[in-house]
């Protein structure tokens, strides 16, 4: 595979993290304000962080296919750029995707509108990236791209909220004496989230593999995309299964021994952060194999 490729999957793959984390730490803040949690501003810098990061890192694939569409030497990519956003559907895509990332970073310095200016971004980020994957070949404002939409929403605020919970409830164990119901609830919000946003995730996740595959004659394990496909669905089974070994099996009882204040619901606790930190290793894979999919053909190859 070409290294300018590479590179382009490696970027992709940072994007998607970088953007399920700003989601994430988006919805964690108000979740946790909602369960009583302290750590709103503290959540509110991981998504500015995050968004920021996530422009800067647009801005550096803009250079990396300004490269490959111009074959053009990566250090003299520059020239192509004006080109490649004025003359491609790429360059389209990429600035509605650029303008919600900038929305999004700005998001975190606006207290009062941060949360519309937020959705707003997310939006528009989700919108450019759908635009200029593989569910843009039915063509711009298609059911099948608005699916992708909603399907990439969903697996940006599932990962997030999972990667951001994780490491917010990891600190939260070094706060001592704080009231175990705040968390519990916490973890209850979490898990209900979680669930619908993965509901979404795999039905959407169905129609697009329908679609990708229709025109497709070559065996599904005979491809790169297919087995790529096939290594995040096995990831995507396990962390499903990973959160409902937490819903189903901890949670309850995790919630029982914090209404009681049960001295058993510190270890509760760890059982369940433990289990939701093995969650966030796993979404990350799953990011990274969705960038990897997103830059092979489904039709071969």
């Amino acid at each position: 595979m070409d290294p300018l490729v590479v590179a382009q999957i490696t970027l992709a793959a940072m994007q998607d993290i970088l953007f399920a984390v700003a989601a994430g730490a988006f919805a964690c803040g108000v979740l946790g304000a909602r369960s009583g949690l302290p750590g709103q501003d503290k959540t509110r810098v991981w998504r500015t962080v995050a968004s920021v990061a996530l422009a800067l890192a647009a801005l550096a694939y803009l250079w990396l296919q300004a490269a490959i569409m111009s074959g053009s030497p990566l250090g003299e990519a520059g020239s192509a750029i004006a080109p490649v956003l004025s003359q491609s559907h790429f360059g389209k895509a990429w600035s509605i995707g650029l303008a919600g990332a900038l929305l999004a970073a700005l998001s975190g310095f606006q207290k009062e509108r941060g949360a519309a200016l937020f959705a707003a971004g997310g939006v528009l980020w989700v919108a450019g990236k759908a635009a200029a994957s593989h569910a843009a070949d039915s063509g711009d404002f298609s059911w099948r791209e608005a699916i992708h939409v909603v399907h990439l929403s969903a697996t940006s605020l599932w990962a997030g909220i999972v990667i951001v919970a994780a490491i917010l409830l990891r600190r939260l164990e070094r706060e001592p004496g704080r009231p175990p119901g705040q968390r519990a609830a916490f973890c209850a919000a979490l898990s209900h989230l979680a669930t619908a946003a993965l509901v979404l995730v795999l039905v959407t996740g169905f129609y697009n593999a329908v679609q990708d595959t229709a025109h497709s004659s070559a065996p599904l394990l005979r491809t790169d995309w297919g087995r790529s496909l096939g290594v995040k669905l096995a990831c995507v089974v396990l962390v499903t299964l990973l959160g409902g070994w937490n819903r189903m099996a901890i949670l309850p009882d995790l919630l029982v021994l914090a209404e009681r204040n049960d001295p058993d619901y510190a270890a509760a606790q760890r059982r369940f952060d433990g289990v939701l930190y093995v969650e966030a290793l796993v979404m990350l894979a799953v990011l990274a194999l969705a960038a990897v999919l997103g830059h092979t053909s489904p039709m071969g190859g």
